[in-house]
């Protein structure tokens, strides 16, 4: 009888081969996608998230060439340049394959204004900010008191206990509404006294106090919309909100007296100026 074929050692013999032959064109395309990879060129580099810095620093700062092999561009390296300008917050610098850097930034947004020997700002995070070379014109509440130039040096936070307390309120007001926010014009800080803040109609003195912030804003912006316009800001002396669940007001006109309101004593409590 003729012996049959062993059909299991035919199919035993296939395997090897199979195998040998997914591994190989595996490593193929591996040394080809690596052969793809070092070829490609950087051909834009993308800046996202600014509305201080200008795009071209921002750009000058990476000294990303075009050209260059996109996979040789030193990422981190990019990253720490970005981060000298001191008006960077944070910065992602990542590659977008075939060919192009993205750049996406966020920026130290100024909440206020101190002018010294020059014009700096703070965040909210009392950063303080150099001048800025920028397009945008920053309309800033002002920070007067008794400070020193050599006390706020650029990038570096101010940890000043009534900075903080002064932009606590400023982050407040405008978290609350742009409008609230607008209307203060300057926050005056003195040591151991009464935090006051100035509107930017008629520069009306408003003895804030110390703490609750949020709540006496909310209590200050009722009392504006719903009280000052029947009067008109010109006609307020100073506002005192240091009291609970109420406004404390003082016209230049001292028979007048409002329903919202009442008098305070006749002398502007200490503070102010006069």
């Amino acid at each position: 009888m003729d012996e049959q074929p062993n059909s299991g050692h035919r199919r035993s013999f296939g395997g090897p081969l199979l195998t040998f032959g997914l591994v190989v064109a595996i490593v193929a395309v591996a040394v080809w996608a690596n052969l793809w990879k070092s070829d490609l060129r950087v051909a834009d580099v993308r800046v996202k998230g600014t509305v201080i810095v200008p795009e071209k620093e921002i750009l000058a700062l990476a000294s990303i060439n075009k050209e260059q092999r996109l996979y040789d561009v030193d990422l981190l390296a990019a990253q720490r340049r970005i981060r000298q300008n001191s008006f960077v917050k944070s910065v992602e610098v990542n590659r977008e394959a075939p060919n192009r850097i993205s750049i996406t930034v966020q920026e130290r947004i100024p909440i206020a204004a101190i002018v010294l020997d020059n014009i700096k700002y703070l965040d909210a995070d009392g950063f303080v900010l150099p001048p800025a070379h920028s397009e945008n014109t920053f309309d800033l509440p002002v920070l007067t008191g008794a400070f020193q130039n050599a006390e706020f040096v650029s990038g570096k936070q101010f940890v000043s206990r009534d900075v903080k307390e002064a932009l606590e309120i400023l982050a407040a007001a405008r978290e609350l509404s742009d409008e609230l926010y607008r209307r203060i014009s300057e926050v005056h800080l003195e040591a151991g006294r009464d935090i006051v803040l100035y509107t930017a109609e008629c520069g009306v003195p408003v003895i804030f106090g110390r703490g609750d912030a949020a709540m006496k804003l909310v209590k200050f912006d009722g009392f504006w919309k719903d009280v000052v316009p029947h009067h008109g800001a010109h006609e307020l002396a100073y506002v005192d909100l240091r009291f609970e669940d109420q406004v404390v007001v003082r016209w230049n006109d001292d028979n007048e007296e409002t329903r919202a309101t009442k008098n305070s004593a006749e002398q502007p409590p200490k503070g102010i100026r006069s």
